[in-house]
C-alpha cells in the first residue's frame, strides 16, 4: 500500500475554498501544528463568534464533500475502508492514527482525522467512561462491540481468573476469522477489560491486570517468570519486566495491549527491602529458603522447616526413612539437607525408631 501524500491531498481538498475558510479548517483539524483548536479559540483571533466559526466549517466541508471528492480522494477513503475491514470493522482512534500505513508525514493524524469526517459512510464514537473513541464501518459495529464485551465481563467475573484470548473467543460466541479481528478490536477500545503482563485478558479492577502498588507488581513478577524468587529478584524483574512495558496511561501500541497503572509506577528504582516487607506481609507468598519467596497457589505451605517435617510425617501415616524425609521436605524447601537432619534431630518433636525410621511426637 503506497503512502499517502498529505501534502498534495490538501491542494485537492482547498480548492475553491476561500482563505478564511482554508485557515479555520486548518486551525480547527491542527493540519499545520498537529493540534486542533476550539472555536471558541478560533473566533477570538479572527474576531468571530463560536457559531459563526462553526458555520464556516460545515459550509467548507460541505464544498469538498461536493465538488473536491475526486478520484485520488476516493482511492484514499478506499484504502481506510479496506485497513478498518481488516481490523473487524472497527479500530481504537489513537491506534488507527499511529498505524505506520497512514502515520508517515508531519500531522498526519490530523490528516487521517479530516479524511475520515470528510467521507460520511465512516462513523466515530466518542470516548466514554468505558470505551477509548473509536472509527467504524457500520454504524452497529459499536453495539454489537459492546454486546460482546459485556459477555467477556460476565464470563471473566464467573471464571474470577485471567483468560487466554482463544478462551475469550469461546466466552463470546464468535469463531470465524473475521470475527477474532472484530473482537480483538473490541478489547482495544475496551476501558474495563485490559491485556496483563502475562498476555492473558482480565479486568482492570483486578490487581493482576493493573497493579496498585509494590505487592502487586511482584504477584506479575512470579506469575510471569513462574518460578520462586528471592526478594532481591523480585524487585529487579518488577523494573526490568513489569514496568520496563509501563506506558503512560490510556497508551497502548498494536502488538502489546498491557496497562500498568500510574500509581504503581515508582518514581525511582524498586526497593528490595519494600518488597521483602511487602512478600512477608501478604499470605500469596510463601518463604521456601533463605529470602526465597513461591506463590501459595503453586502448592507450596507456609511454616518453618520443622513444620514441613511434622507435615510430612503426618501425611504418610507411617513412619518413614531420612531419605524419604529429605525428598519430601526438599519438594517445598530450598535449604541444605544438613538444615532438614538438624531439625529432625529434635528429640522433643521427632522420634527415631530402632530401624531407623522416624515418626513425629506430636499427638
Amino acid at each position: 500500500m503506497s503512502n499517502i501524500d498529505y501534502q498534495k491531498l490538501s491542494q485537492i481538498l482547498f480548492n475553491g475554498l476561500n482563505q478564511r475558510q482554508i485557515l479555520v479548517i486548518s486551525r480547527r483539524f491542527g493540519l499545520t501544528s498537529g493540534k486542533g483548536e476550539t472555536l471558541e479559540a478560533i473566533g477570538k483571533d479572527l474576531g468571530l463568534t463560536r457559531e459563526r466559526v462553526r458555520q464556516i466549517i460545515v459550509t467548507a466541508l460541505k464544498k469538498i464533500r461536493k465538488e473536491n471528492l475526486t478520484s485520488e480522494i476516493t482511492k484514499v477513503f478506499l484504502q481506510l475502508a479496506k485497513y478498518l475491514h481488516r481490523n473487524g470493522g472497527l479500530k481504537r482512534e489513537d491506534l488507527l492514527f499511529s498505524e505506520p500505513e497512514f502515520n508517515h508525514q508531519q500531522n498526519s493524524a490530523s490528516w487521517v482525522n479530516l479524511l475520515l469526517i470528510l467521507n460520511e459512510d465512516f462513523y466515530r464514537v466518542n470516548e466514554s467512561k468505558d470505551f477509548y473513541s473509536f472509527w467504524m464501518l457500520d454504524s452497529n459495529a459499536s453495539v454489537l462491540a459492546e454486546k460482546a464485551l459485556k459477555l467477556l465481563e460476565k464470563g471473566l467475573l464467573k471464571q474470577k481468573k485471567t483468560l487466554e484470548f482463544k478462551e475469550l473467543l469461546t466466552v463470546s460466541g464468535l469463531a470465524k476469522e473475521s470475527d477474532q479481528q472484530f473482537l480483538r478490536s473490541s478489547l482495544e477500545i475496551s476501558k474495563k477489560i485490559l491485556k496483563a503482563v502475562d498476555g492473558k485478558y482480565g479486568l482492570k479492577s483486578w490487581p493482576e491486570v493493573n497493579p496498585k502498588g509494590v505487592r502487586d507488581l511482584a504477584l506479575l513478577v512470579f506469575k510471569k517468570v513462574k518460578k520462586p524468587l528471592h526478594f532481591i529478584e523480585v524487585a529487579s524483574l518488577i523494573d526490568e519486566i513489569i514496568l520496563g512495558q509501563a506506558k503512560p496511561l490510556g497508551q497502548k501500541d498494536s502488538q502489546d495491549f498491557s496497562v500498568i497503572s500510574a500509581t504503581a509506577v515508582p518514581k525511582k528504582k524498586t526497593n528490595f527491602q519494600t518488597v521483602h516487607n511487602q512478600l512477608i506481609k501478604d499470605s500469596q507468598f510463601v518463604l521456601i529458603g533463605r529470602g526465597v519467596y513461591a506463590l501459595k497457589e503453586w502448592g507450596y505451605d507456609p511454616g518453618t522447616v520443622k513444620d514441613m517435617i511434622s507435615k510430612v510425617l503426618k501425611q504418610a501415616k507411617n513412619p518413614l526413612q531420612e531419605k524419604e524425609i529429605l525428598k519430601r521436605v526438599l519438594s517445598q524447601r530450598l535449604v541444605k539437607e544438613s538444615t532438614i537432619l538438624l531439625n529432625l534431630g529434635n528429640k522433643k518433636c521427632f522420634l527415631k525408631q530402632e530401624d531407623g525410621r522416624y515418626s513425629s511426637r506430636e499427638a
